[in-house]
C-alpha cells in the first residue's frame, strides 16, 4: 500500500510542479497587473476582469525619450510590467533609449531575461561576454539591426557617432530585472576594503568612482558572526518499535521524495541555463520541441547575435497590401533557446494584417512611422480590446488569441514587433480557411458562411476543395 502511495505521489509532483507555469494560460486569457497588491514570485495579482479596457493594453510611455541618466548620457523609458501592467505574466515587455553622442549604456545584466535590441536610428556598438569562457561578442549596428544578448549576461551599448543613436529592447519577461555593475558597486554603502578584496580596484580609484556615483563606505567595519558553537542544531532519534513514530519516519521520508523529485523537475526546465549561456541553432539538424540542437560553441561568433534582415520591408503579401520580415529562430539562429523573436511590419495604405493569431508566443508590437488600429478578441467573453496606435505607442496581444492590425493613415505604417518565443508560430484565418485543401462544404459547415462566399474567398486566396 505504501509502495503504491508512493508511486502515486511521485508521478503528481511533476504535474504539480508544472501548474504555476500553466494555471494563467488554462484560466484565462490575459492578467492584466493590479499594482496596488503585493507582488508575487509569479507576477502581480490580477486586476479583474471586469475592470479591464482596451486602455490597459496600450502604452505611450516609449512615444518620447526619457530621462538623461548622468553620467552615461543616456535616456531611458520603461514599459515593464510596472509601467505597463498589462504585459504582467505575458513573458514580454521593453524599453527605449537614447544613447547621446560618446553615451553608454554601460556593463549590466538583467537577471531574469533574454533582451532583443533594435536600432531605430543611429548606430550602437553592442556587446556581451560569456560566462562559461569569458569570450567577447560585440558587432557595430546600424538602424534596422538585431542584437540578442542572453539572459543574465553582462553586456553593454555605446555610441560611437555624433548623432544620438535610438534603440528599441524587447525583454523575454514582464519583469527582466536591471543590474548596473557600477551602481552596485559604487552607488551604495559597500565598503571600499571589500571592493578592494573581491575585484582587485585600487583603492584610489574606489574612491574616485563613489564619488562619481555618489556611493559611501569609505571606511571599512568587519562583519561579525557568531560562532558555530552558539547556534548548535538539536538533533532528535526515533524509536523504530513505536508505530506513531514509525509514521513519522516515513512521512519524513516522503518529504525527501518529494523534494528530490522536485530538484530533479527544476533540473530539466533549467538544464540549459546550468550548462551554457546560449543555443545557437544548428539549423542543418531538424528542430525538436525544445527547439534547435546547438552549434558547437567554439565555432559560434558574433554574427550569430546579429540580424540585419529587418531593415527594409519583406516580400508584399496580396490581398493584404502588407508585408512582413521575420527574425524567427530559423532566420535568426541566435535566438534559439532564448524565448524571444522578432519581425518588421510594413502596412500600406488601406493595408491590413489580418486576423490570425501566434499559438506559441506573445506579441508585443512598436510603432514606428503611422498610424494604425490594433485589436484583438478574447476567448473567455469574445470581447474586443482596439485601440489606434502612433508613432512611438506600444500594443500588446496575448499569446494565441486572435488579433489584427489595419492602417487608417495616408502613409506606410512600419512597426516592430517582439515574441516571447524564438518560434511564435503564425497561422491566418483566410489562409488557414480559403488557402488550403479544405473542402468548400466543410468551411461553410463549420463557419456558417454561405457557400458562394466560400467558393469567392477560395478563388481569392488560391485555395481548392
Amino acid at each position: 500500500m505504501a509502495k503504491q502511495a508512493l508511486i502515486v505521489v511521485l508521478l503528481l509532483v511533476p504535474l504539480l510542479f508544472l501548474l504555476p507555469v500553466s494555471t494563467l494560460a488554462l484560466a484565462q486569457d490575459f492578467c492584466v497587473a493590479n499594482l496596488l497588491q503585493s507582488q508575487t514570485p509569479s507576477g502581480y495579482p490580477c486586476k479583474p476582469e471586469l475592470l479591464v479596457t482596451s486602455n490597459d493594453f496600450v502604452n505611450h510611455g516609449l512615444a518620447e525619450p526619457g530621462l538623461l541618466i548622468p553620467p552615461f548620457k543616456t535616456r531611458l523609458a520603461s514599459a515593464l510590467v510596472t509601467q505597463f501592467p498589462a504585459v504582467n505574466g505575458l513573458g514580454i515587455s521593453a524599453t527605449r533609449f537614447d544613447v547621446l553622442p560618446g553615451g553608454v549604456v554601460p556593463m549590466l545584466t538583467h537577471p531574469g531575461a533574454t533582451e532583443l535590441l533594435f536600432v531605430v536610428e543611429g548606430q550602437m556598438i553592442a556587446g556581451f561576454v560569456s560566462a562559461d569562457r569569458n569570450q567577447v561578442y560585440i558587432k557595430a549596428l546600424e538602424k534596422g539591426d538585431l542584437f540578442v544578448f542572453p539572459q543574465g549576461l553582462l553586456h553593454f551599448q555605446y555610441n560611437p557617432a555624433n548623432t544620438t543613436a535610438v534603440g528599441f529592447s524587447a525583454y523575454s519577461s514582464s519583469n527582466p530585472g536591471l543590474q548596473i555593475v557600477d551602481w552596485a558597486l559604487f552607488k551604495n554603502n559597500l565598503a571600499s576594503k571589500i571592493i578592494n578584496n573581491v575585484t582587485f580596484i585600487d583603492f584610489p580609484e574606489i574612491r574616485r568612482l563613489k564619488a562619481l556615483f555618489g556611493g559611501s563606505g569609505h571606511t571599512y567595519k568587519p562583519l561579525l558572526y557568531k560562532h558555530p558553537e552558539e547556534s548548535r542544531i538539536q538533533t532528535h532519534s526515533f524509536n523504530f518499535k513505536s508505530p506513531s513514530k514509525l509514521s513519522i519516519t516515513m512521512a519524513a521520508k516522503a518529504v525527501t521524495v518529494l523534494v528530490l523529485v522536485l530538484l530533479l523537475s527544476l533540473l530539466s526546465f533549467s538544464s540549459l541555463a546550468l550548462t551554457q549561456d546560449f543555443c545557437v541553432a544548428d539549423l542543418s539538424s531538424k528542430d525538436t520541441p525544445a527547439g534547435y540542437p546547438c552549434k558547437p560553441q567554439t565555432e559560434v561568433t558574433a554574427d550569430d547575435f546579429f540580424y540585419a534582415g529587418l531593415k527594409k520591408p519583406g516580400q508584399i503579401v496580396n490581398p493584404f497590401n502588407a508585408s512582413v520580415a521575420k527574425a524567427f529562430v530559423h532566420d535568426f539562429p541566435g535566438v534559439n533557446g532564448l524565448r524571444i523573436s522578432g519581425a518588421r511590419v510594413d502596412i500600406y495604405p488601406g493595408g491590413v494584417a489580418p486576423l490570425h493569431t501566434h499559438p506559441e508566443g506573445t506579441e508585443l508590437v512598436y510603432v514606428l512611422e503611422g498610424k494604425v488600429v490594433a485589436g484583438f478578441i478574447s476567448s473567455t467573453g469574445n470581447t474586443v480590446y482596439m485601440e489606434t496606435l502612433n508613432k512611438g505607442d506600444l500594443f500588446v496581444f496575448p499569446i494565441g488569441l486572435l488579433h489584427f492590425l489595419y492602417n487608417t493613415g495616408t502613409t506606410t505604417a512600419v512597426m516592430v514587433s517582439a515574441y516571447s518565443s524564438s518560434n511564435p508560430g503564425l497561422q491566418i484565418v483566410d489562409f488557414a480557411l480559403f488557402q488550403s485543401t479544405l473542402s468548400e462544404e466543410d468551411v461553410a459547415k463549420t463557419t456558417f458562411l454561405k457557400l458562394a462566399e466560400v467558393n469567392r474567398l477560395k478563388a481569392v486566396f488560391g485555395g481548392s476543395g
